[in-house]
């Protein structure tokens, strides 16, 4: 079945969200397009630091130790570009993928179209911010269509099932995504990936179930035991955020910050947290 047919049978299934027309095959391991064990252990590691410790710095350090290895991995590549701050770089990355993403495997584009809408959005933010409200539209509707389709091929790939999982949220609430989570992701992954037991202490954290989210950023420490990590103070910080407990929250986050300056999220995060203390002193002198 080629690429566009592939995508038609996914689109016309009637069930919402995760629960789709067939139930997911078992396929073995995804090589994502390269067949360089080092390339591939490399590419495996940054999603790891990435994901699941909030080691951005060292992840794109992995992804490019990944490319290093195998200069011919596009989605090595675009890893590359989703995590660059030098504009020039991504949109050399982005040309070579529009000049060579034809070539890949179905399975490869359904991951390879995504990366690409992401750079482009990051792209978009400094030329041509007029742009990302479409393209934001655009990524949401394709990756939630491209991450089903993968993740029910293979579902053994923990990382992509993740950002499905974030899209789900992003476009249908944290309900689904907890929803969805619980159908999607095995036992065994949610004891061995600390990236869902964070990801659902920040869901529970948005439906109000502070307590529940505390235990949870509690069992994601346990699982790490290292003090250096910036992800586990992501997550208490994302929590007391969303609690309206602004100190700890802004210990927390200046904390993850400052073990890795890179963390993007850990970034946005701090800019809400210091704008809402300003807001709350600018109220407390009138």
């Amino acid at each position: 079945m080629d690429y566009k047919k592939r995508i038609i049978s996914i689109v016309i299934c009637t069930p919402l969200f995760i629960f789709s027309c067939t139930q997911p095959q078992d396929r073995a391991s995804f090589d994502y397009g390269t067949k360089n064990d080092s390339a591939l252990f490399h590419f495996k590691k940054g999603w790891e630091q990435i994901m699941d410790n909030g080691q951005w710095t060292l992840s794109e350090a992995s992804f490019r130790k990944a490319v290093a290895h195998d200069s011919d991995f596009l989605i090595g590549k675009s890893l590359v570009g989703r995590i660059s701050s030098d504009i020039e770089e991504r949109l050399k990355i982005k040309q070579e993928l529009v000049s060579k993403k034809e070539t890949v495997s179905v399975d490869e584009r359904l991951l390879l179209d995504i990366y690409e809408l992401n750079i482009d959005m990051m792209n978009a933010r400094s030329q041509a911010p007029d742009k990302i409200a479409g393209i934001i539209k655009d990524f949401r509707s394709l990756s939630e269509i491209n991450f089903r389709t993968f993740v029910h091929a293979y579902p053994k790939e923990s990382y992509i099932k993740a950002e499905y999982i974030e899209v789900l949220h992003a476009a249908h609430g944290a309900q689904v995504a907890i929803d969805s989570l619980q159908k999607l992701v095995t036992q065994k992954e949610i004891k061995e990936v600390s990236f869902f037991k964070s990801y659902l202490a920040s869901l529970e954290a948005e439906l109000g179930n502070y307590k529940k989210a505390l235990s949870y950023a509690d069992e994601v420490v346990a699982m790490h035991n290292d003090a250096t990590l910036a992800g586990p103070y992501a997550t208490y910080a994302d929590i007391y955020f969303k609690m309206d407990s602004l100190n700890l929250a802004s210990k927390y986050i200046d904390k993850a910050v400052s073990l890795d300056p890179k963390h993007l999220i850990a970034q946005g995060l701090k800019k809400r947290i210091d704008q809402k203390i300003g807001d709350q002193k600018k109220d407390s002198i009138f």
